[in-house]
């Protein structure tokens, strides 16, 4: 037992003499001496060793510039902070851990390696330090002209970042950036930085497509189309707003197609979405969408989907509208004029899905039509699935 326990004792002064000898030769070392004992610390003196580093760059920095050695100490010092660095720190604590990076941030102003190691590691403590002062930061990088001439590895760095720390404020810049032609190489990124933005940026994103402006409504629609992170009550909430904005611009001949695109694309996103609250939304659309079909602005079977997603998500509202388009349609055929079968079978089927009553009488005049088959057959199923 005493030889083990003398074994034991021996191990730990090893240890602890190579501790001192680590610290020792971080101290009294070279930069590269220092570089080298920061990749070797670990545990509480590996912490020891990334503080000293950080501290001795930031001291040193304004007399040695940007200097290879002491960038390469730099990146060592910040990567090799814990990942749960600033846990159970004060607030004063954390400010302090984080003033520190993006003071090594702003000294190695050309630096983009040292940059993307700062802020590779800011999104790693994210949870654990102020993230505020690093996003205007950023912001307002993006916002000024010099973002046009940055490193494109870093560029990317800040836009990524953004997308994590990012507020609507970087939603505002980053949009900016988007429809400019100086960031067509990083669209992809921008969108998807946009895209993790929306939850944050409602107002911000609703304004843009309350703008009149029909490119602007494209530009968020397409976003939204690519959303994968953003949850449904979101993306309904844009989709209704988007509606109701293609309904107003339904008047734009110039670019009529675009607008018919957003009106579709919108409404199968509540259709999915089964947003009810969308309700007077998609009828002020089933009217518009009625002259789009009639002047062949919308195929028979885009027709169809607005029918049955009317339906849908207005299902007691919509009623009247369909019950008065199905008079209009029987009117029309008894007078001979040409009517779509697939239209009006739609049309029925729609109102026996519903089942309300007071569809009886159109639906039994369809009956006394004539009509083909197809049709009949498909009144008298509704008939028999109302609701009394």
């Amino acid at each position: 037992m005493k030889k083990i326990l003398l074994h034991t004792l021996l191990l730990l002064s090893c240890s602890f003499c190579f501790s001192q000898t680590l610290q020792n030769k971080f101290i009294k070392g070279n930069i590269t001496d220092k570089t080298a004992c920061v990749r070797e610390g670990e545990g509480k003196e590996g912490l020891w060793l990334s503080n000293e580093a950080i501290r001795f760059v930031i001291d040193n920095v304004q007399y040695l510039g940007e200097d290879r050695e002491l960038e390469g100490l730099a990146v060592a010092a910040i990567l090799s902070l814990p990942n749960d660095y600033g846990m159970g720190k004060t607030e004063s604590e954390k400010t302090e851990i984080s003033d520190d990076l993006l003071l090594i941030y702003d000294k190695f102003s050309s630096s983009s390696t040292v940059k993307i190691a700062v802020l590779s590691k800011y999104l790693v403590l994210k949870n654990y330090l102020p993230v505020e002062p690093l996003t205007e930061k950023l912001n307002s990088y993006m916002a000024s002209g010099e973002s046009y001439y940055t490193d494109p590895s870093l560029l990317k760095t800040i836009i990524n970042t953004l997308g994590y720390i990012g507020n609507n404020n970087s939603f505002t810049v980053l949009y900016k950036c988007y429809l400019d032609s100086h960031f067509a190489n990083f669209k992809e990124e921008i969108e998807q930085t946009l895209i993790s933005l929306i939850p944050v940026s409602m107002n911000e994103v609703l304004q843009i497509v309350h703008s009149k402006d029909i490119g602007q409504v494209s530009k968020i629609y397409a976003l939204i189309l690519k959303n994968d992170k953003i949850s449904q009550n979101f993306i309904s909430e844009i989709a209704e707003n988007l509606l109701n904005e293609s309904i107003l611009l339904a008047g734009n001949k110039s670019r009529k197609d675009e607008v018919v695109k957003i009106q579709l694309g919108s409404l199968k996103i509540l259709n999915e979405n089964k947003c009810t609250r969308a309700s007077s939304s998609v009828l002020s659309f089933f009217k518009v969408a009625k002259v789009e079909y009639t002047e062949g602005l919308i195929t028979e079977e885009q027709f169809i989907e607005v029918i049955n997603s009317t339906g849908n998500l207005a299902p007691i509202d919509s009623v009247s509208y369909l019950i008065d388009y199905l008079e209009e349609m029987n009117l029309m055929t008894e007078n001979e004029r040409e009517v779509s079968p697939a239209i009006v079978i739609a049309v029925i089927n729609t109102l026996g899905a519903i089942g309300d009553k007071t569809a009886f009488d159109s639906l039994l005049a369809v009956t006394y039509i004539d009509y083909p088959e197809s049709i009949l057959s498909a009144a008298r199923n509704a008939l028999a699935g109302l609701k009394w």
